[in-house]
């Protein structure tokens, strides 16, 4: 089939990858000039199977309302005047008082086969992503160490690797952490981290150079019409001289006046030209992939209520000197991810549902470096630091959608949240799967667009 992929962050390229691995013809539209240019761009880059949940988890609700309370968490609601985001709170909360265990189950599972296709793409491929081993969650609350006991036997179920540490452990697997009161720790020896923006370029340049597959950037899909089998879009080129962009996406700058290098260097990809008029592009099947771009999604499927939620970035280069950290740490508390990804340390956090695009500004900043300060606070070259904020596609409660869409022909692979690196390559295999009528590598069922029809 000629399957046209709107989006090309992370979900996007890995779907079109996953397409013409399956033998379809693909084609991904993208309005960026880039791959990974929105909530790929500079997240984290946790790989963990043993930290995703939906966003209604149990216990979340009182961990973000603590977290709104304190100063230094990176937890914060900007309200505003669309009545759409607080029926999005009003459903978070309702869901975040009932149970999700089901859910919780089937996102992990997807998570594991998500990082056994990455760890299999990585090593067939011969791709390199700044990938690290390891994922240790700090407790300074004796209140979080009975729930997180409970996680890590359901991950003990699931076959996942798990280690319930002491304060005293928590400093053997990270020796240069800062000496702040512990109540205990969490270690995921087989999660780590990587680089999604590297990860997403080098898949692209594969793609595109052997399986084909053609990337057309600067270009906006203005409408999805069905004929009969055939589905046609609309493609118009995006306005370049807009000022403030009206959609939710990344925004970046520098606090010093020299700014980090990208994640790495400009692949030589195949010549890609936007658009130059607005045309019509026919496919057999279309999938959505556009993250928090909710515009074509509120069209064809069942108004799902996806809504931005914001998140931050500091990222520094590692002092030469300095007593950095391996790979990854989470304070749970404060909400906050310590990343290496090669030379450079990543500080994110943020769970800022409302606002609107613009840089980050001083107070959502604040919480990422008490972290730096409390956890590692010589490791970096504080003169320097890349700065970014993003928009990540969420829904109020459940998994992510990967399916059919209530419009015959269009599929949906989207609403991944905080997650969506480490359920990539799970879920376009998923979807890749579906669209092709092979068997799924795991139940479909709780990723369908249809839990939405009646909310």
């Amino acid at each position: 089939m000629r399957v046209g992929v709107v989006g090309a962050g992370i979900a996007g390229v890995t779907t079109a990858f996953e397409l013409a691995e399956a033998g379809h013809e693909v084609t991904v539209y993208e309005r960026c000039d880039a791959v990974a240019e929105a909530a790929s761009f500079a997240h984290a880059g946790l790989l963990t199977a043993g930290l995703v949940s939906p966003a209604a988890a149990p216990g979340l609700r009182r961990w973000l309302l603590r977290g709104l309370r304190h100063h230094e968490s990176a937890l914060r609601w900007r309200p505003g005047l669309d009545p759409a985001h607080y029926q999005w709170l009003w459903q978070w909360w309702r869901a975040s008082s009932s149970g999700h265990a089901g859910d919780v189950r089937a996102m992990t599972e997807l998570a594991v086969i998500s990082l056994q296709r990455l760890d299999q793409l990585t090593r067939d491929l011969g791709l390199s992503h700044e990938r690290s081993r390891g994922v240790l969650v700090l407790l300074r609350d004796s209140r979080e160490l009975a729930p997180t006991h409970r996680h890590a036997g359901m991950l003990r179920e699931l076959g996942w690797a798990v280690n319930e540490l002491t304060p005293q452990a928590c400093l053997e697997i990270e020796p240069h952490l800062g000496r702040s009161r512990l109540a205990g720790g969490l270690h995921l020896p087989d999660d780590g981290v990587g680089n999604c923006r590297q990860m997403t370029q080098q898949l692209r340049d594969h793609a595109e150079r052997r399986q084909g597959v053609q990337f057309t950037f600067g270009t906006e899909v203005g409408a999805i019409r069905t004929e009969g089998r055939q589905i046609t879009l609309q493609l118009r080129a995006r306005e370049r001289d807009a000022a403030t962009p009206s959609r939710p996406g990344p925004v970046l700058r520098s606090r010093a006046s020299a700014a980090h290098p990208p994640d790495t260097a400009e692949a030589d990809f195949v010549p890609t030209q936007p658009l130059d008029r607005d045309r019509q592009a026919t496919h057999d099947a279309v999938v959505l992939c556009s993250g928090a771009d909710t515009t074509l999604v509120h069209r064809h499927a069942q108004a799902l209520p996806i809504q931005p939620v914001w998140g931050h970035a500091a990222t520094f280069r590692i002092h030469p000197d300095g007593q950095a950290l391996q790979s990854a740490v989470v304070d749970a508390s404060a909400g906050v991810t310590l990343s290496r990804l090669g030379p450079r340390l990543r500080v994110t956090g943020g769970f800022e549902l409302g606002g609107s695009p613009g840089p980050a500004g001083e107070a959502a900043l604040s919480p990422l470096y008490a972290a730096l300060d409390r956890w590692f606070p010589h490791a970096t070259e504080r003169r320097q630091a890349q700065i970014w904020r993003g928009a990540r596609p969420m829904l109020p409660h459940g998994p992510p959608v990967i399916g059919p869409s209530a419009t015959p022909g269009v599929w949906l692979n989207l609403g991944h949240g905080a997650h969506g690196w480490t359920l990539a390559c799970g879920s376009a295999r998923l979807l890749a799967e579906q669209i092709s009528g092979r068997p799924c590598s795991t139940d479909p069922a709780p990723f369908a667009a249809s839990r939405w029809a009646h909310p």
